[in-house]
């Protein structure tokens, strides 16, 4: 029996050590950021009509209203009064942005770089940007960890597979 299981030890590693056509690495991704103007971005955020949701990421939910994050796009607004049916309102757009909180009728919106601070009425659809902060946060990095290199009053909004 111990003949058997060192012959299979054996094995193993003989094959184990069988050289490969392939060098071993995991095929690396390329991505290329996606660039605005600084102000472009200061002027892009926008109150619209309801569209699909892209790519989802965060959700948040005050009173009867929940706001789902389409990353990098901005935000889908639902009458949630109703869980089990909600209903599809508006769109923040907010490119760059992939987070908010919410106090009162104070939404905070990291957009890209920026802290932006607005109101916003549901009834009368107005939003309404009050104050920006600049450079609060660091550029957006690719979805494999590198850093893109932008011009000074360049924001990267997002990132784009290219290989």
């Amino acid at each position: 029996m111990k003949k058997i299981v060192l012959l299979l030890l054996v094995s193993f590693l003989f094959i184990s050590c069988w050289p490969t056509t392939d060098n071993g690495e995991f095929p690396q991704q390329e991505y290329k950021p996606v660039i605005v103007a600084r102000n472009a971005l200061e002027t892009s955020i926008a109150f619209q009509n309801a569209q699909p949701i892209i790519k989802s990421g965060k959700i948040y939910i005050k009173d009867d209203l929940m706001f789902v994050n389409d990353v990098n796009k901005g935000f889908h607004v639902y009458d949630y009064k109703d869980p089990n049916k909600p209903i599809r309102l508006h769109f923040i757009k907010a490119p760059g942005a992939t987070d908010l909180a919410i106090k009162g009728n104070t939404v905070y919106i990291n957009q890209a770089v920026d802290l932006v601070t607005a109101t916003f009425d549901i009834v009368t659809k107005k939003f309404t940007v009050t104050n920006r902060n600049r450079n609060v946060f660091p550029q957006k990095q690719a979805p494999n960890g590198l850093q893109g290199y932008t011009k000074e009053n360049e924001i990267i909004i997002d990132w784009t597979l290219i290989k």
